[in-house]
């Protein structure tokens, strides 16, 4: 059982994330396994399931919250090829080492950073839209970065969506939170067999996101979110820059 103070902090992060990913639309779930890392002070294999069980959990919050705008079609068809991807990634994972996994991991955080910040945010419906092979493949790389990383990589799925299906961007973002669900889901499942998971800090994470959530998706209309989006992709830049320092040694913090 976690002692009063620890249980704060463990609601201030998961509020955090859960913030950021009501906030922006995409990214604030990449800060789950930095922070159960470094902050709370799990190894990176057990962080990986952790996060997952919290992405997830935070995702269909989200996602039951806009259920209305969700494109439940286009976004199942993702989340079924994500299937063939996240089994696997989430059955690897556990044996590639710690330090490989969080590269691998600050390469993802750097690419969402870049991502959010050359991104340019339209309503507009594109003429065309993507062939079916080439939204399997993107199903399939979406679920084996969420097994294999315990990340829901809404940064991908959402111009996925709006490439593939032709939605506009309050749809892709919707419906990118049930995509995460439910590769989170399937990786959590797979993973549960080989990972120890300490699900008191899940609940507390979970406690915390859902209310950093909800009261994110009250201030988002309200707030700049071009000028948000830059500000979280150049915090999320430095996070990324930091776990790649510490994970080659640039840094000198050990990492279980």
């Amino acid at each position: 059982m976690q002692d009063i103070p620890q249980l704060a902090l463990d609601l201030a992060y998961g509020a955090a994330i859960g913030g950021a990913l009501g906030l922006t639309g995409t990214g604030g779930s990449i800060l789950a396994v930095p922070t159960l890392v470094y902050l709370v002070g799990q190894d990176v294999h057990t962080a990986i399931g952790t996060s997952l069980a919290v992405v997830g959990g935070i995702a269909a919050e989200g996602m039951v919250e806009q259920r209305d705008t969700v494109q439940w079609k286009a976004g199942l068809l993702l989340g079924l090829c994500g299937i063939a991807g996240s089994i696997p990634g989430s059955l690897l994972s556990p044996y590639v080492s710690s330090s490989i996994l969080l590269l691998l991991f600050s390469a993802l955080a750097i690419a969402a950073s870049i991502s959010m910040l050359l991104s340019r945010t339209t309503e507009a419906t594109p003429a065309k839209t993507a062939p079916l092979w080439v939204v399997i493949i993107a199903g399939i790389g979406i679920g084996f970065l969420t097994g294999f990383l315990g990340v829901g990589v809404g940064f991908l799925i959402v111009p996925t969506m709006v490439f593939a299906f032709g939605c506009t961007m309050q749809i892709a973002i919707a419906t990118s939170l049930l995509v995460i669900a439910f590769n989170s889901s399937i990786g959590l499942a797979t993973r549960l067999a080989t990972a120890s998971i300490d699900w008191a800090i899940v609940g507390a994470f979970l406690v915390g996101g859902i209310v950093g959530n909800t009261a994110a998706a009250m201030l988002v209309h309200r707030l700049d979110q071009r000028r948000l989006k830059r500000i979280f992709a150049v915090f999320i830049l430095i996070v990324g820059l930091f776990t790649a320092a510490s994970a080659t040694g640039l840094i000198p913090i050990r990492v279980k």
